[in-house]
C-alpha cells in the first residue's frame, strides 16, 4: 500500500465517521420526541454522546487527508474546495451555536428519577431549531460529498450546497409541528 493510498483509505475513514455522527444525532433526537419517560431519553442522551466525539475525529480526519490529497493533485485552487471549507464551517457553527447548548440544556433538565416526559421537557426535546440544525446538518454533508465527487466551479458549487441546506430545511419542517 502507497502511502497516497492510505491517506485516500484515511479520507474516506473520517467520512464514514462523519456521517455515522451524523446519523446517531439524527435518530436519537428524533427519538426523543417520540419518548414517554425520562429513562428512554437518557437512554438516547448516552447515545448521542457518542457523536460529538466521533464528528470531530471524522472531520479532523478528513481536513487533514482532503488538505493533502488536494495539495498533491493541485486542486487545491478549484472552485469546490473553498466551497467545500465554507459548509464545513456553517456544519461546525450549527453544532457549536445551535446543537451542543441545546443538548446541554436537555441533558441538565433530564430528572434523576424515571417520569412521564411532559411540560418543559417535552418542549427541549421538541425543540425545531434543535431538529432542524442535525437535518440540515446532514444534507450539507451530503452537499459535501457531492462536491468532492463533481469537482465544479466555485459558483456551481455555492449553488449545490444552498440547494442541500434548502433540502435539509425541508426535510426539518414536520419538527416545526408539535408532537402529539
Amino acid at each position: 500500500m502507497t502511502f497516497y493510498t492510505a491517506v485516500l483509505y484515511a479520507h474516506l475513514l473520517g467520512a464514514f465517521a462523519f456521517f455515522i455522527a451524523c446519523g446517531i444525532e439524527w435518530t436519537a433526537s428524533a427519538l426523543f420526541r417520540g419518548a414517554t419517560s425520562t429513562e428512554q431519553v437518557g437512554a438516547w442522551l448516552r447515545v448521542f454522546k457518542v457523536s460529538p466525539p466521533l464528528y470531530g475525529v471524522g472531520l479532523l480526519v478528513l481536513l487533514l487527508s482532503g488538505g493533502y490529497l488536494a495539495s498533491l493533485s493541485g486542486t487545491m485552487k478549484q472552485g469546490w474546495i473553498p466551497a467545500t471549507l465554507l459548509a464545513l464551517g456553517v456544519a461546525i457553527v450549527l453544532g457549536v451555536t445551535l446543537i451542543l447548548p441545546r443538548m446541554k440544556k436537555i441533558r441538565k433538565a433530564l430528572p434523576s428519577l424515571n417520569q412521564e416526559v411532559s411540560g418543559e421537557f417535552r418542549s427541549l426535546l421538541s425543540d425545531p431549531l434543535l431538529h432542524s440544525a442535525i437535518r440540515t446538518r446532514v444534507l450539507l454533508g451530503a452537499g459535501i460529498a457531492y462536491l468532492m465527487a463533481a469537482k465544479i466551479p466555485f459558483t456551481a458549487s455555492l449553488v449545490a450546497l444552498a440547494a442541500a441546506v434548502a433540502l435539509g430545511v425541508a426535510v426539518s419542517i414536520p419538527a416545526w409541528r408539535r408532537p402529539a
